[in-house]
């Protein structure tokens, strides 16, 4: 497929059709039957989300699709639940059972990383042809934990190879039927992102410390002494550090994902053809802040339309620069894979679907 010769290139931008009010609908019915039936509906409820936003995304005017059976969904979780009981009712059976059975499941942490991965991608489609995923639990124990190994012995310094390893595993063992996706991203970019995450941080946090220093001596020269203008002066100069201080946090978090999301994107191709991601820091910021304030001002109401607002900024943002014809991909006749290794995952709080 690789061979495959170039056809005149095209550069096409993601569409995503989905509104707030429609998808609402759907929303509201999913929580109101989860909570009917005591969680047993939230597998068809994750069906019906994931193929309402999978519909309404279509790339050169063919949508992908979601075909995972809510069954199989509901006995993954069924059995992530047992587990779960397990681990809160193993000390009953000894007093480090549950550190044991917390090791186990981080040694199973790959295993996971791969199942989900193999259950999503083989229960998605793109014009009739699913995506696939390769079973290659040695690369997936290599990336997760030669990375967490190097991130901890260099004292966070190895932080941005330990990603590269991530994304590198989960692009170039997926695929689009028979063909696999290629991963070129520049490893060097991802140790810049993350250091200039690094030093933005550093500097913000320095300048508003600098500044609640200078408040704190203008306030005390003009209130003096007293025990109520000291208690004020505390709170003052605590309101004025913190608050900035968690939003640089906030802000920095924002520009490592975004910057990480778009030059995984960037790097990532198929054949000939290629992925342009243009999120922007900014805007992104401005978009989860404002999503939280609506969601907390509507009471959780407005989570449809926040989710929507995203997907749609997300998509408007995303090109694919397609160099060959559709035709020319193979569908694998691979199994569909199993729901087990994702919903266990979850239970555990465990995040096994690193990468793009």
């Amino acid at each position: 497929m690789d061979d495959t010769a170039p056809v005149a290139s095209k550069t096409v931008t993601v569409q995503f059709s989905g509104e707030a009010g429609e998808y609402f609908r759907i929303w509201i019915v999913n929580i109101a039957l989860t909570i009917l039936t005591l969680g047993v509906y939230s597998a068809w409820a994750t069906v019906r989300k994931r193929r309402y936003f999978y519909s309404h995304t279509a790339i050169d005017e063919g949508s992908f699709d979601f075909h995972a059976s809510p069954k199989a969904i509901l006995i993954g979780r069924l059995i992530a639940a047992a587990l779960f009981g397990a681990y809160l009712l193993s000390d009953r059976i000894h007093l480090f059972a549950p550190l044991a059975l917390l090791v186990v499941v981080f040694f199973l942490v790959p295993w996971l990383m791969v199942r989900s991965r193999v259950f999503n991608m083989r229960n998605t489609s793109y014009r009739g042809i699913r995506f696939n995923f390769q079973r290659n639990y040695k690369g997936a124990a290599k990336a997760f934990f030669l990375g967490i190994l190097v991130t901890v012995f260099t004292f966070g310094v190895m932080t941005p190879t330990a990603a590269f390893w991530r994304s590198q595993f989960f692009v170039n063992n997926s695929g689009y039927g028979q063909t696999l996706f290629k991963f070129d991203a520049d490893h060097n970019t991802f140790i810049a992102i993350f250091w200039k995450m690094v030093g933005l941080s550093l500097l913000s946090v320095i300048v508003v410390a600098i500044a609640g220093g200078l408040i704190a001596a203008l306030a005390d020269e003009m209130l003096g002494d007293s025990g109520s203008s000291s208690l004020f002066l505390t709170q003052l100069v605590g309101y004025v550090t913190i608050l900035p201080i968690v939003l640089v946090y906030v802000v920095a978090g924002v520009y490592y994902r975004v910057r990480l999301y778009n030059c995984v994107w960037n790097g990532t191709c198929i054949s000939n053809s290629r992925f342009i991601s243009l999120l922007s820091v900014r805007k992104m910021t401005l978009i989860y802040l404002t999503n939280l304030v609506a969601i907390v001002a509507s009471f959780g109401l407005l989570i449809p339309w926040a989710q929507i607002r995203l997907a749609k900024y997300r998509a408007s943002v995303m090109e694919v620069v397609i160099a060959d014809e559709w035709s020319s991909f193979t569908a694998d006749k691979s199994a569909q894979g199993s729901a087990l290794g994702d919903e266990i995952g979850n239970a555990f709080d465990i995040e096994v679907d690193i990468g793009i």
